[in-house]
């Protein structure tokens, strides 16, 4: 067929969602499209298999996004309870502007709570990056830039700085209560415009799982500068990343969120300096935690998966002065300069897995790691002091059951027993790149006083993990519950 020029993308037929080709070759597989454009028309090849498209309901989508201010200055909106699907949104990489299904572009302080958002061509929510600052500036001029587009992203950060990056007037979003599920990129994105904000109670799962798109910013979460951001109370699972925090994560809380069924991670950590605290998740995956940062807290996580520790000494990304996006500097990633405290890890399977936080045995800063208990094949760090080990089995497993998600696993002797220590700014510390303290983004004084569910921790009953008043044996935890419908 012959249509007006657009950004097209075939969606769906019989409840079938057509694959896009990069080439026509290949559209004689199972439910494929493609297409070319010139100035006049665009023409599309799709293959239906056996449904006729002259008598079936075909749908193209072919906005670009569904609500998405032109401009910065208008602040302070709302979006609550609609049902947002099917745009064709383009690739949001950090140094391209980010337009999503809802976008917030260059601008602060907007809710988006309670809403369905599902089946975007890449994102389905994104707070910035604008277009003014610099747009796909890794690819005009690959001749310049390192294999990592490293140089070109740091010119973009100098560019945002000058052109009103503050959190005066940037950032400071609250992203609730929603739904979010097949895009092919990211759920939630974000250059440098999620400062400030706030990440809670949301729901993100199949996430690039057609797998139509390869390269970086994939994932339930993606944020590149989270300054100050709090992720907390989310549910992301089936993604191909659980969640991306990708350079500039200073000040950043990610607590009691629950990850399984990710892909390549539940959380990767790339290339920060800190100080970020990462506390009272649930990680289930295979690979739980991919840390190629320093100047992260560690606490009281239930972590059943691997643990990835790597330095990165080729790449300069910058940190800040406390609570603020003023910047201080530049430099390398050494690895290490982390906290990991009272932390249950659990080993697996599989033989060649790095099971444990052996990784941290030639970090190169110094790391404080104290209180973690080890289940199975996980080991700890030679660093590692007041831990406990167990060769007994957990049996953790997840259930869905309504809508509602149960974690069932058995406790034993070994956690019971394990004596830890309550957490506290004044215990962690102060990050050695940056010199700042581990406190709350609102830089209040941490003290890890509640669980999972936020009940109360006391000086008698502190325990390695995300809860609290476990009883022993067979343990059943709600540790997710449907929304109402909107």
């Amino acid at each position: 067929s012959i249509l007006h020029k657009a950004n097209l993308l075939i969606l769906s037929v019989f409840i079938k969602c057509l694959f896009q080709k990069n080439n026509i070759d290949p559209i004689g597989a199972t439910y494929t499209w493609y297409c070319q454009s010139d100035e006049q028309s665009t023409t599309i090849w799709a293959n239906f298999q056996q449904a006729n498209p002259n008598t079936e309901l075909i749908e193209i989508s072919a906005r670009r996004t569904v609500f998405y201010p032109d401009k910065p200055g208008i602040n302070f909106i709302t979006i609550s309870g609609f049902t947002i699907s099917q745009a064709a949104t383009q690739w949001a990489a950090p140094t391209a502007e980010q337009i999503g299904m809802i976008a917030t572009n260059w601008n602060k302080g907007w809710i988006i709570e309670n809403n369905i958002i599902s089946d975007s061509k890449c994102n389905g929510i994104t707070l910035g990056k604008d277009r003014t600052t610099g747009h796909n500036v890794w690819g005009a001029d690959q001749g310049n830039v390192n294999r990592d587009g490293n140089i070109h992203y740091i010119e973009v950060v100098f560019n945002a700085l000058r052109n009103n990056w503050t959190k005066e007037t940037i950032g400071s979003h609250i992203v609730r209560n929603n739904q979010i599920f097949n895009c092919e990129q990211t759920g939630i994105c974000g250059s440098m415009g999620a400062a400030f904000s706030i990440i809670e109670n949301n729901h993100i799962y199949n996430i690039w799982q057609k797998r139509q798109f390869e390269g970086w910013e994939i994932g339930g979460i993606k944020f590149h500068a989270p300054i100050d951001a709090t992720i907390r109370k989310n549910n992301i699972h089936n993604c191909g990343r659980g969640m991306w925090l990708d350079w500039m994560t200073q000040g950043t809380r990610v607590s009691s969120n629950l990850f399984y069924n990710n892909d390549q991670q539940d959380l990767y950590i790339e290339v920060n300096h800190g100080p970020f605290v990462i506390d009272n998740n649930i990680f289930l995956s295979p690979v739980a935690i991919q840390n190629q940062s320093e100047g992260g807290a560690y606490l009281h996580n239930l972590i059943a998966g691997e643990v990835l520790v790597r330095n990165d000494l080729n790449r300069f990304t910058p940190y800040f002065l406390p609570h603020s996006v003023a910047m201080k500097g530049l430099t390398t990633i050494f690895g290490g300069d982390d906290r990991v405290y009272n932390n249950i890890i659990i080993g697996g399977s599989n033989p060649e897995a790095k099971y444990g936080i052996e990784g941290y045995n030639n970090a190169k800063l110094p790391v404080w790691i104290k209180g973690n208990i080890y289940y199975k094949q996980a080991k700890p760090s030679n660093k590692d002091e007041n831990f406990a080990t167990s060769t007994a089995n957990p049996e953790i497993k997840v259930i869905v059951e309504g809508g509602d998600t149960f974690l069932h696993f058995t406790t034993d002797k070994a956690y019971f027993e394990q004596k830890v220590q309550l957490i506290t700014t004044e215990l962690l510390g102060k990050a050695k790149i940056p010199k700042a303290a581990f406190e709350n983004p609102d830089g209040t004084a941490l003290i890890m006083d509640t669980d999972y569910f936020g009940n109360k921790r006391s000086d008698g009953n502190i325990h390695a993990g995300p809860f609290v008043n476990l009883k022993s044996g067979k343990v059943f935890v709600k540790v997710w519950m449907a929304k109402k419908a909107i």
